[in-house]
């Protein structure tokens, strides 16, 4: 098979995202950076007037990149760090209770290699309650992280993670359960 970049989809988004996207990366490079993370609902703001779902009191770190934030849905109580990007082609969904440390990295789309022209697949991402995702983890699109479900720092997820499992590693895999202490 002889692959023919030419043939690839030139605009492969609709076309009112162009505008909106451009608005939103001008936010993102200015007073996003700039919003003081003490007073909280100040980038859940922002992310609210481009469409996001997200509460009023949500800490976001301020180096936090997200590409599509009418495709962005967050629950109560959640933290997300430094660094952190969602490449959200196909839609994040983060539950409630969740903890994401720094830089997390959620890729909502690929591409279909056995297609000549190489077209864009765009894959929702949906992270259940109650979830922690370690620092520098990856997560691939279409992946489901189940309730209660513990992701290693640096893992490469790219299959979904059943509820109340731990995994690591590249590929992640599951080295326990994750039980609740109450002390």
């Amino acid at each position: 098979m002889i692959t023919d970049p030419n043939s690839a989809e030139r605009k492969p988004y609709p076309i009112w995202t162009y505008p909106l996207r451009g608005a939103w990366g001008v936010v993102q490079a200015s007073i996003w950076k700039i919003a003081w993370k003490r007073i909280y609902f100040l980038r859940p703001i922002m992310l609210r007037m481009f469409g996001a779902e997200v509460p009023f009191r949500c800490l976001i770190g301020g180096s936090v990149r997200v590409h599509f934030p009418w495709r962005l849905k967050i629950g109560q109580h959640v933290a997300i760090s430094n660094g952190v990007v969602f490449y959200n082609l196909g839609g994040v969904t983060i539950g409630c209770r969740v903890v994401i440390s720094q830089d997390v990295y959620f890729c909502g789309g690929t591409h279909d290699y056995t297609r000549a022209n190489y077209p864009l697949l765009r894959k929702p991402i949906t992270v259940d309650d109650d979830v922690w995702i370690g620092a520098g983890a990856f997560i691939g699109p279409g992946v489901r992280i189940g309730r209660g479900a513990v992701v290693g720092a640096r893992a490469v997820v790219s299959k979904d993670v059943p509820p109340w499992k731990v995994v690591v590693g590249n590929p992640a895999r599951i080295v326990k359960d994750r039980i609740l202490r109450n002390d």
